[in-house]
């Protein structure tokens, strides 16, 4: 897969993923009666979402460089990967004011392991996608033999 079109589609994949987290937060705070009634956010919320999900799929460039094809280094670098995005994620959850408390954050932290997983398994889909359509490309200009 083009690089930036894995940096672009997983951007819009987590943009979604954090919007639609943060409202379901914000659903169940209301709901639980925390809070003044009122479901309400910041005018920079959005932007913030948008810069976040592109921030969180900068470290993804780190998953399409050769280390050697070792299992080890592959889990390492998953394991660098999903801490490096985790980071992200909480780092801007506090900036822009998305969580205020360690109850909050255990939602960022839930929801964020929830989005993880749903971006890796459509990425993986996405280049298997990509794979079997050059190889279907390649196949039809081959040469009988």
């Amino acid at each position: 897969m083009n690089k930036v079109k894995m940096i672009f589609s997983q951007t819009l994949m987590v943009s979604t993923a954090i919007l639609f987290g943060l409202g379901i937060q914000q659903l169940i705070l209301y709901l639980s009666g925390i809070g003044d009634g009122k479901i309400t956010w910041q005018w920079y919320i959005p932007l913030s979402i948008v810069l976040t999900g592109f921030l969180s799929s900068l470290p993804s460039l780190l998953l399409t460089c050769e280390f050697g094809g070792s299992k080890v280094k592959t889990v390492i670098v998953i394991l660098l990967h999903f801490l490096m995005v985790f980071g992200i994620v909480s780092g801007s959850g506090y900036l822009f004011g998305w969580y205020v408390n360690s109850g909050e954050f255990l939602l960022i932290a839930v929801m964020y392991v929830i989005i993880y997983s749903f971006v890796w398994a459509a990425t993986v889909w996405l280049m298997r996608s990509d794979d079997n359509k050059i190889n279907k490309a390649l196949d039809e200009i081959r040469d009988p033999e």
